[in-house]
This record gives structure tokens, C-alpha cells and sequence, in this order.
């Protein structure tokens, strides 16, 4: 067996995310505060037969793409008016956390509306999101 190198962890960013439909994807990357892909696991009970074999239950997984949003309120063709405009339709993304380490996902995700307004005066007005993957996300290597 070869021994594989165990690589140093990699920083958040700088990286990109665009979002949107091909061809007219808007890059939100200077908007972002964190973004994550995250996996919930779904596991159906396990079977006990007769004779004391346990058959473990199925396993499925479910995907997000969440994070926090600088909202862009004033710009009609910002993310902001994507995320009301295009409210539970699928749209493409494509999440690079760091272009120095190359990796990237993409796949389709069911937009959700951006809080509108904030919590403080003064303050930059931010929004958690949260979007359902479609499937799967693809996920690209660097090489």
C-alpha cells in the first residue's frame, strides 16, 4: 500500500461563487461573508433478521449551498432581485471557496428569497441563505 500525503488545509477564499442561469450568471463573490456546501445524511433503521444479522438501512444524502449575503438592495439585476425574481426556481452555481487551490462545485440549487432590511442602523444589511441542491453538486479537482 503507498502511503498518500496528507495536504495542509486551505483557507476560506479569496474565491468565487456565481449563481444564476447559464449564460447570465452573476458573480455575488464580493458579497459573500462564508459559504459552505453541506451534507445531511439520511439513514433508514436498520433490520434485525432472525437469525441476528443486521441489515444497516439505507443512506441518502441532501445538499445545501448556504452561507451570508451582503444583500444588494439597490441594484435591480443584483443578486437580491435574482433571489425574489427567481424565488423556488432551479438555477445554476458554480462555488470555488479558494481559485489558488483550483477546486470548485457546481450543480443546480432552488433559489430562496434574501432577507430584505437588517438588524442595526448603520450597519451593512446581510442576509443568511440557505438553497436545496439539486441532486448532487459535481465537484472539479485541481491538477
Amino acid at each position: 500500500m503507498t502511503a498518500t500525503a496528507i495536504e495542509p488545509g486551505v483557507a476560506l477564499g479569496p474565491g468565487t461563487l456565481h449563481i444564476g442561469q447559464t449564460g447570465t450568471m452573476l458573480d455575488v463573490s464580493c458579497n459573500i461573508n462564508n459559504c459552505v456546501i453541506a451534507a445531511n445524511k439520511n439513514q433508514d433503521d436498520s433490520t434485525t433478521k432472525l437469525c441476528g444479522t443486521v441489515v444497516p438501512g439505507a443512506v441518502t444524502y441532501d445538499f445545501t449551498l448556504g452561507g451570508n449575503v451582503d444583500t444588494d438592495i439597490g441594484s435591480a439585476s443584483g443578486f437580491f432581485a435574482l433571489s425574489q425574481d427567481a424565488a423556488g426556481q432551479q438555477v445554476d452555481f458554480v462555488f470555488t471557496p479558494n481559485t489558488d487551490a483550483g477546486t470548485q462545485a457546481a450543480g443546480k440549487c432552488v433559489i430562496d428569497p434574501l432577507d430584505f432590511g437588517g438588524d442595526e442602523t448603520t450597519q451593512t444589511m446581510a442576509s443568511d441563505f440557505e438553497f436545496a441542491i439539486v441532486g448532487a453538486p459535481t465537484y472539479t479537482y485541481a491538477t
